[in-house]
């Protein structure tokens, strides 16, 4: 999982977030247009409107705009509103015409959110909607798809994120070992090349691919899409998934 901290100018905190904050909750929403995840943080800090989040999530990064221990005016429930006080907001990006990339970006969402509360002993009862606060109907796209199949991918990561890394290289190893990619506990993006510019898929938390070669320091792996009997071939960052 890539995060990019993109610091707020302090001059901005009396607009942006002006009150010291003790987080109790996540909102989630969606931005309702087709921009990356920096490009809403950027504008954000950069326009004069109080409007303000804590986080915007695309399809391979999670961007951070305000810090999670000052508050931000997102919920539309008043100057003191609970979620305006109280809660972490995340922004799922592409929400606007809600392809592919949108599907990438909820899964990552889902999984950053599932890092969050484990990260604070929360349950999964601490992730609410923007809706909870205001009766706006956002996050509109995820209400659309089923706000329990969303809180459904966060279990599903927190199970994985509760999983330990096995250590499967007995002394002597084997050949079958040598080739397994195992990825980690979020999801990794696969590029078509070494440079990263284009991504072509992801592999799932904990998910097993075939571990081909290293070339220009990236692995390349082999993989199945969408749990189907097709594969895709391409790169991946993290190499500590090479077994």
């Amino acid at each position: 999982m890539q995060i990019t901290n993109v610091k707020c100018p302090s001059g901005k905190y009396g607009l942006k977030c002006p009150y010291e904050m003790v987080a109790e909750e996540i909102a989630v929403h969606n931005t309702a247009n087709d921009a990356s995840a920096m490009s809403e943080v950027s504008y954000m800090l950069g326009n004069n409107s109080s409007t303000s989040f804590h986080v915007a999530v695309d399809d391979y990064r999670v961007v951070t705009g305000i810090p999670f221990n000052r508050n931000a005016f997102h919920a539309g429930d008043g100057r003191n509103g609970r979620g305006n006080r109280k809660a972490i907001s995340i922004e799922i990006c592409y929400s606007k015409s809600g392809d592919e990339r949108f599907n990438e970006a909820e899964d990552l969402a889902a999984s950053y959110i599932a890092m969050l509360l484990k990260e604070r002993n929360w349950g999964v009862d601490k992730v609410k909607k923007h809706q909870d606060y205001s009766k706006k109907y956002c996050p509109h796209r995820t209400l659309d798809l089923g706000w329990e199949r969303f809180l459904n991918k966060i279990r599903r990561h927190l199970d994985y994120q509760a999983i330990p890394v096995q250590d499967n290289n007995n002394e002597g190893g084997s050949l079958e070992m040598a080739k397994k990619y195992v990825n980690g506990s979020t999801p990794e993006p696969v590029f078509a090349d070494t440079g990263l510019s284009k991504k072509i898929g992801a592999l799932d938390p904990r998910e097993t691919a075939e571990y081909l070669s290293i070339d220009n320091d990236r692995p390349l792996v082999r993989y199945k899409v969408n749990g189907t009997n097709t594969y895709k071939c391409g790169y991946v960052r993290w190499k500590g998934g090479c077994k």
